[in-house]
């Protein structure tokens, strides 16, 4: 198996132990990124000729691409045998693929990472889920494609990637409110609404840890604010999940009390305790839809 590691979290590096990989020029870091982007599959070579030259008026010749591609080869596998096919940049049919453990990408280690918290926190396990979800957000070192984040082939991988992020993110905060920890998150719940004030879950998250504060006319001046973003930005009222919260609020329902196990009074079943998944997730076909759902 090879020693060599890929990021992407960030800057796209590479590693050989604890050893940085010099990736070369910006074209071939782009055929790399490239690749990478494909997750496994194989991309013709005329296809990746013209992703890689997208932005320029004609592609460059088929030998500069194999001179990238053999650039790529001596920086991750410097032991590989002459001529050999190698074990990470293989050549399959009319094109080459990457080849190497998922562990070994911190893109696909932060994935896994979050659906094991998404599927903890279904099965009611708050306190290993905000382990894994901090695991999994720590693996970020910036935007991920920093340094090609221009390229037009990796905007959809990039979107993908900040997606799955924002839900790790949410799920994390909803964890550690489950397990009490409500004052400990209020300043992350605010900072989270700042950056995503279209995602009614985080004002759904930010009224409840205030409320659990004993700040219930904050609370509710919170799902009020979120009323008025979605009026102004997109001219809709909040879903249900904002609506029940308001009305509990107003009520002083005692579900809106602390999860049973984290320090505070049991919470009947009803309107808060089982805890519906962002949004995102609700559909069969997310990856990262909890279980039982």
């Amino acid at each position: 198996m090879t020693g060599v590691e890929l990021s992407v979290l960030g800057p796209l590096t590479a590693w050989r132990g604890s050893v940085g990989v010099a990736l070369g020029g910006r074209r071939q870091r782009m055929v790399l990124a490239t690749l990478l982007v494909a997750r496994g599959r194989m991309l013709p070579a005329e296809r990746l000729q013209d992703l890689v030259w997208s932005d320029s008026p004609q592609p460059a010749g088929r030998s500069t691409l194999h001179g990238y591609v053999a650039g790529l080869r001596r920086a991750l596998e410097p032991d590989r045998p002459p001529r050999s096919s190698g074990g990470v940049l293989l050549r399959e049919g009319p094109g080459y693929a990457i080849r190497i453990p998922a562990g070994r990408i911190d893109a696909e280690r932060f994935t896994t990472l979050v659906e094991r918290g998404t599927a903890l926190l279904g099965r009611g396990q708050p306190g290993p889920a905000v382990a894994a979800l901090t695991e999994a957000l720590g693996l970020w070192r910036g935007p991920a494609y920093a340094d090609l984040a221009e390229a037009s082939f990796a905007l959809p991988e990039i979107a993908r990637l900040d997606g799955v992020r924002t839900t790790g993110a949410e799920l994390r905060l909803t964890a550690l409110l489950d397990l009490g920890r409500h004052a400990e998150v209020l300043g992350e719940l605010e900072a989270f609404v700042l950056e995503h004030p279209l995602r009614e879950r985080g004002w759904e998250l930010l009224a409840i840890a205030l409320y659990r504060g004993g700040r219930q006319g904050d609370a509710l001046t919170v799902v009020r604010r979120a009323r008025a973003r979605l009026a102004r930005d997109l001219g809709i009222d909040p879903g249900a999940g904002l609506r029940r919260l308001e009305a509990a609020i107003l009520a002083q329902d005692v579900s809106l009390s602390l999860p049973t196990g984290s320090g505070g009074r049991p919470a009947p079943a009803g309107l808060l305790v089982r805890r519906s998944p962002p949004r995102a997730c609700r559909d069969p076909g997310c990856p990262f839809r909890p279980a039982g759902w």
